[in-house]
């Protein structure tokens, strides 16, 4: 062959290979481009299937609970209205209400009846209670001495009056035409051989209702038949009706006066869609807010002909949607790295079978080469070995993290303690002190052993009851809770009195549970101490006392006390003495449920000087312990 046939031989060898190059680099631009188009349509149906994964679980977790809140309000409604049923009739059978009747001209006969209805209406803590003639005129009202007196109103076109006129017992809710106030009327007839004498009305204040509502930060309302709000947590809903009310009916409610001065103007809602269950989601338009997106749970109160409504707020929908979409971009991006990744290592390995391919005669070249490139490739898989221990260590020191930060409040006293004690024994040991520093090291073996016993219970405490309900001792779970509630008394400077009674009474009982309830009336209790400002100190006193068959603890506190008239409301749920934002008044509530369940009894009285005492009973168990 001549040199110029070796020269062409050579560049054509170089075209080819820089032909290749440009190949693989077309191939390598073009494997990228679609894996990067791969992983945004993956992103794309991953954010989809997320995001519609995310709004069913919110709606239906949003479902079961309101379902539960429209169970517990529709019961509270339906007391608030059943508690006084009985007080119209009671006046509707009374001797002298028929008297009266009979005899209106008789000022002594009115006078009796007016304090007698007086007297019912404040034992009943009810709103008005009154005595109507066939005629629909008031003769006699619990309110006769006061500036809204009803005494002498007309109120015969009131649809109350007319079903008792009819013989039927009525049930209305207006705004009273002389109070302005709304209430729910109850009403049933006086009559005599079947003529009609009277009417008996009872007027029941419903404002605590909505009252208890906002407090409890709840979106509820109800409607009457025709779709009017009448009830609801949030004053920019009452009066407002669900739909545009017919020239009929407005004409009608004017006729009645039954919302009096109020205008009905239709709630400013749309529908956005409807749930799985078939409850709307609704967005509402408040003057006093901006627009606002609900779940709308709804349940009828067949007794009143009314409506309940529960609105389950969806703010957190949208926020649960955005997370749902960075998730699934944050998975996409790590599926497509890891394609790409495998793609490269795929293509390097082929790249490495056509260079062995084409050097086989240039073998110790080729060896050294590819020494090189395995030496990289290891270095590059310790570097992500060693990358992948350094994020799961990361990961489990967050983890801790957030273990210990529960713990720093309770641990951190002791753990200071014990430094103090290590630089007091060094000091101790050089100078050969072995008695003081023996003593030092006993104190620090017990300061770790209260730790440990801090840590121990909070885990137990924190861990959930399986309904375990055996014989317990009564003494450890009063000191279990007083381990969890220590903090509290100390920051709060209360003073405790409870000495643990030998042998420790038994009782039948779930231990977390019952753990729970001493918490729930020890902080209450601590709460309670904070409430008075007349210069005492801070006092609570543990006794427990036990006959053959039943066991008593007594906790009780030198605070502010609770009212007479909140004495009996106290177990009630959403009850609460406690400044806005304190508490819900749900812990007595709880608590007594737990103490019904284990056959037991809790109460609550006034103590004879100051402050207030809850009485915990339950049935004892059969053998004492020590």
């Amino acid at each position: 062959m001549c040199l110029y046939d070796t020269y062409r031989h050579v560049g054509q060898m170089e075209t080819t290979t820089r032909l290749m190059k440009k190949i693989r680099v077309d191939t390598t631009a073009n494997i990228s481009l679609g894996i990067l188009v791969g992983t945004l349509v993956l992103a794309v149906l991953l954010a989809a299937v997320l995001v519609n994964r995310t709004e069913h679980a919110l709606i239906d977790r949003l479902e079961r609970i309101g379902a539960e809140r429209l169970t517990l309000y529709a019961s509270t409604v339906e007391a608030a209205h059943s508690r006084f049923d009985y007080l119209p009739f009671i006046v509707a059978e009374d001797d002298q209400v028929r008297l009266l009747l009979q005899a209106p001209a008789s000022d002594g006969l009115r006078d009796a009846v007016n304090r007698k209805i007086e007297s019912w209406r404040k034992e009943s803590n009810a709103d008005v209670l009154y005595l109507m003639n066939a005629d629909g005129i008031v003769i006699a009202s619990s309110n006769w001495d006061g500036p809204d007196s009803f005494v002498g109103h007309d109120y015969h076109f009131r649809p109350y009056f007319i079903d008792a006129a009819a013989g039927r017992v009525g049930r209305f809710f207006a705004v009273g035409v002389t109070t302005g106030r709304p209430g729910l009327f109850l009403s049933r007839p006086v009559t005599e051989n079947g003529q009609l004498l009277g009417v008996a009305v009872l007027k029941i204040d419903m404002a605590p209702l909505e009252q208890d509502w906002a407090a409890g930060g709840e979106n509820v309302w109800v409607s009457d038949r025709d779709g009017v709000i009448f009830l609801a947590s949030n004053p920019d809903w009452r009066y407002h009706s669900l739909e545009p009310l017919s020239p009929e009916t407005q004409n009608r409610l004017q006729t009645i006066r039954k919302y009096h001065v109020h205008p009905i103007a239709p709630l400013q809602q749309s529908q956005l869609a409807v749930s799985p269950s078939g409850n709307p989601l609704i967005r509402l338009a408040s003057p006093s807010a901006s627009s606002a997106e609900y779940l709308l749970h709804q349940r009828d109160i067949p007794e009143l002909g009314w409506r309940l409504y529960y609105l389950s707020d969806l703010s957190g929908l949208s926020q649960s949607k955005v997370y749902a979409i960075v998730m699934a971009a944050l998975i996409a991006a790590v599926l497509g790295l890891l394609t790409l990744f495998l793609t490269s290592r795929l293509r390097l390995q082929q790249q490495l079978e056509r260079r062995v391919a084409r050097r086989t005669r240039e073998l110790n070249q080729s060896n050294a080469h590819l020494q090189q490139e395995v030496e990289e490739r290891r270095r590059a898989e310790q570097a992500l070995h060693q990358t992948h221990e350094e994020l799961v260590q990361a990961e489990k020191l967050a983890a801790l993290g957030q273990l210990s930060a529960g713990l720093v409040h309770e641990i951190s006293q002791p753990v200071s303690a014990i430094q103090t004690y290590l630089a007091s024994t060094q000091v101790l040991a050089e100078r050969g002190e072995q008695a003081q520093t023996r003593a030092n090291l006993s104190e620090i073996d017990g300061l770790i052993r209260r730790v440990s016993a801090i840590v121990t219970h909070l885990k137990t405490f924190a861990s959930k009851s399986h309904g375990d309900v055996r014989q317990i001792a009564l003494n450890p779970v009063i000191e279990h809770a007083l381990l969890v509630v220590g903090p509290g008394l100390k920051k709060a400077d209360v003073t405790l009195a409870w000495d643990a009674p030998s042998p420790s009474p038994l009782v039948n009982a779930d231990e977390i549970k019952l753990e729970q309830v001493l918490i729930n009336l020890l902080r209450n209790a601590i709460d309670a101490t904070q409430l008075t400002h007349l210069g005492r100190p801070a006092h609570i006193a543990i006794r427990l006392s036990h006959t053959p068959d039943q066991v008593c603890i007594v906790i009780s506190d030198n605070g502010a006390g609770i009212d007479a008239a909140d004495l009996p409301r106290v177990f009630e749920p959403f009850f609460t003495t406690k400044a806005p934002g304190k508490g819900m008044g749900l812990g007595l509530s709880v608590s007594l449920g737990i103490v019904e369940d284990l056959g037991g009894q809790l109460t609550a009285s006034p103590n004879t000087d100051h402050g207030t005492s809850f009485q915990l009973t339950l049935p004892a168990a059969d053998s004492p312990h020590d």
